[in-house]
């Protein structure tokens, strides 16, 4: 069936934990992280048209450009894998904050992709998600919508099974954007005595929290050096709250932290709207796979 209106939730990512393993020669990072996705995004819709055109809208567009944009790469990218220009509206409602750690500009660029591979009906190889690294790291864990173990430099995933889709997610971000490269040029990668390798038996319900709370985010110290706001967020989902786990995601600015209950989120979600007024404080969930292709 021919679909010329498309319109799919880009979802937002959190990193559970995420550990530098070492510094390449090349000058990249290789990394082990246990990422996920939450049921609040951006919103992409892509139309046919007669000629291309780019619209932003939503709440936070307004510091995003029209034309240095991800977007444009993944239409490009789709446009030299099958030899034709598209003539498509494209429309994202920004509704996350920039450069927030919550991988919105790579599930943009993932999700227009899927969109355009639908509407197109264009065949995708096999492992296609994994040439989708050189448009950024993050996109091929978002193009494949699903949680799953991401190793190397982001373009290795293995996707899993879980049992954490109903932890409830409040999500804290103290609308102060990080630089990324900042934070890697501060990092000390930590020596791991004992190191535990990642065995799905730990994602169990009654081993997810303690296994989660064993790993770390190893951005979240040198992210702090920046942005004290960072460690302002966490002292009190630590301190005030029945969070079960709180932790920066990315290289931040963002923190989240998951509960149990909607009771509890919804206490927390007072705590951090009385005490930090101007922050950007969202309610959420975890949800462990969107629909593919």
């Amino acid at each position: 069936m021919v679909n010329d209106n498309i319109t799919k939730l880009s979802p937002l990512k959190i990193n559970l934990y995420l550990e530098v393993l070492e510094k390449t020669p090349s000058g990249f990072h290789n990394i082990e992280s246990l990422m996920t996705f939450c049921d609040f995004g951006d919103i992409i819709n892509i139309k046919k048209e007669k000629s291309f055109r780019l619209t932003i809208d939503g709440p936070f567009s307004e510091k995003l450009s029209l034309n240095d944009n991800i977007i444009h790469k993944s239409v490009t990218f789709i446009e030299k894998l099958i030899n034709k220009n598209l003539t498509v509206h494209i429309n994202l409602t920004k509704n996350l904050p920039i450069a927030s750690g919550m991988g919105g500009g790579s599930s943009n660029a993932a999700t227009v992709i899927l969109c355009l591979i639908e509407m197109f009906n264009i065949d995708c190889e096999k492992d296609f998600h994994k040439s989708l690294f050189s448009l950024g790291a993050d996109i091929p864990f978002c193009f494949c919508r699903k949680s799953a173990i991401v190793t190397g430099k982001g373009e290795n995933i293995l996707k899993i099974e879980n049992n954490y889709k109903n932890f409830f997610v409040l999500l804290v971000n103290p609308m102060i954007e990080v630089s990324t490269k900042k934070i890697f040029e501060k990092l000390t990668i930590p020596t791991r005595e004992g190191f535990t390798i990642f065995d799905e038996k730990f994602l169990s319900n009654n081993q997810i929290i303690d296994f989660l709370n064993s790993r770390t985010n190893d951005l979240e110290k040198p992210a702090i050096l920046q942005c004290e706001e960072i460690k302002n967020i966490l002292d009190v989902f630590k301190n005030e709250t029945n969070s079960l786990l709180s932790r920066m995601t990315g290289s931040g600015s963002t923190c989240f932290a998951l509960f149990k209950n909607k009771k509890d989120l919804g206490n927390a979600e007072r705590i951090f709207r009385n005490k930090f007024k101007k922050f950007w404080v969202k309610k959420t969930k975890i949800v462990n796979s969107f629909d593919t292709l």
